[in-house]
């Protein structure tokens, strides 16, 4: 590690950032345990989040690394505009606030970002807490707008790309194959996902509910301001055909109107251009209306009262609100789309919190699963240990006694009996630890390799063939 600054040159400087406290749950050594690490837009702003990111390049370089020093198992990173996280399995030998300690470490050096400054604005999760906590972000229940639908794509993304770099086994395999299913189940289950949250998505909502589709629509875009131009983007994305786009300054015009293929207009007083027009988006600064009644049901009447939606996001208003009056009119201002905004973040709400509960009972189905496959190989190299000493004693016996075969079945049925009656007990004590969420039932499985020399390297391998 001393030459890891040299091997992998960072793109940053060290900047001080705003304080916030690491959160670190209490550690126990157990096998296979899991460990999480990172930062996110809830403890550190887009400046330090974005010291800490990784390419692609650089994420198969970094797992390659951790892999090859063989201070965790496995390690999956994922690396989002939101936030940076390492999920890793610690090696064996190692406490899981050990290996804590040494991700932050990886990422310091890799980042050139101080400890200090990572330990501030950073977390850490093991065991159930971090299961539960990659199912949350998977869910986009950890997400800036909660039900937003890129975060599942993205953490799927970096577990292919892990796996494919040698950074994801049998453990972290399991782990993601899991996230991934249950944030599909919540996505199916309730819907968290539904109802526009941001005022261009909102005018998408009422325009499908006034033309059932948007299909073959036009849109003409007055202003063509920043706001404007994001509505018409998710417009067409959701298949209006045709833009308009009328500016005062037209090389303004022409400039947006590129973007969506669409036909530019040097804006005067006269709006003829809108008899084409299905939808109508007008964000301008000037100080008074743009459209007004009378004008605009002169249009209307050409139009045949086929109908049009008009949204008007600027402040002040660019069109008069008689023009609601006006049959086929449908006219929404800025508090409009910002009330389906509202009513739609409170329905999410009201369903995140069914959304937990899911992730909460996959938390801890998925944390049972996990510490039953920990000791089910100590289990298995038990018994086998035991049907050897078996077998092999009853062979001997057989070679120095002249038995029939009816009496040779019967010892073999009567030694098999006294395994399974011997292992009964403390296997079925090491099944209710774990059950229990025992937090010694990891010395059980230790004590158990130790006081019967059994191979304290089989159980990661016969996870891995399980997997594979």
């Amino acid at each position: 590690m001393e030459n890891f600054r040299e091997t992998y040159p960072s793109q940053h400087h060290n900047e001080s950032v705003p304080t916030c406290n690491i959160r670190c749950e209490p550690q126990t050594q157990q096998m296979n345990q899991l460990v999480s690490i990172g930062t996110s837009h809830h403890v550190a702003p887009i400046a330090f989040r974005e010291k800490l990111a990784f390419s692609d390049e650089q994420l198969v370089h970094s797992l390659q690394h951790l892999r090859e020093a063989r201070q965790v198992q496995e390690a999956v990173i994922l690396s989002t505009c939101n936030r940076v996280e390492i999920y890793a399995v610690p090696n064996a030998r190692r406490s899981t606030e050990a290996s804590a300690l040494h991700l932050l470490e990886f990422l310091s050096r890799y980042h050139h970002v101080s400890m200090d400054a990572l330990k501030q604005a950073s977390y850490s999760h093991h065991g159930l807490a971090a299961i539960q906590h990659l199912f949350r972000v998977t869910a986009s229940l950890d997400s800036m707008v909660i039900g937003e639908a890129q975060i599942l794509g993205q953490v799927k993304s970096a577990y292919e790309e892990s796996r494919a770099a040698g950074g994801a086994g049998a453990i972290l395999n399991r782990l993601f194959t899991k996230a991934l299913s249950v944030g599909k189940r919540i996505r199916t289950e309730t819907t968290i996902a539904t109802g526009a949250v941001s005022i261009s998505y909102a005018a998408v909502e009422l325009a499908k509910k006034i033309f059932n589709t948007l299909e073959g629509k036009t849109v003409a875009i007055i202003g063509a301001g920043e706001m404007s131009e994001l509505t018409a983007k998710h417009l067409v994305a959701n298949g209006v055909s045709n833009v308009i786009v009328a500016n005062r300054t037209y090389e303004r015009a022409v400039k947006i109107a590129e973007k969506f293929s669409g036909t530019p207009i040097a804006y005067k007083s006269n709006l003829g251009f809108l008899i084409d027009a299905d939808i109508v988006i007008s964000s301008t600064d000037a100080p008074q209306y743009l459209i007004t009644p009378r004008p605009l049901a002169d249009i209307m009447r050409k139009r045949k009262h086929r109908y049009m939606f008009l949204i008007d996001i600027a402040v002040p208003r660019d069109i008069d609100a008689d023009v609601n009056h006006i049959d086929g009119a449908f006219l929404y201002n800025i508090d409009d789309l910002e009330a389906v905004v509202a009513s739609n973040l409170k329905e999410r709400q009201h369903e995140a919190t069914r959304a937990e509960q899911i992730v909460a009972e996959e938390s801890k189905r998925f944390h049972a699963q996990l510490q039953t496959l920990e000791v089910n190989p100590t289990i298995k190299a038990l018994h086998q240990q035991f049907q050897q000493v078996v077998e092999a004693e009853r062979a001997a016996c057989f070679d120095k006694a002249n038995l029939s075969d009816k009496q040779q079945a019967a010892i073999a049925s009567m030694t098999q009996a006294i395994v399974k009656k011997l292992l009964h007990q403390p296997v079925k004590n090491l099944r209710q630890a774990v059950n229990d969420d025992a937090a010694d039932h990891g010395q059980y499985v230790h004590a158990l390799q130790a006081l019967f020399a059994l191979d304290d390297k089989q159980d990661l391998q016969d996870l891995q063939d399980e997997q594979d």
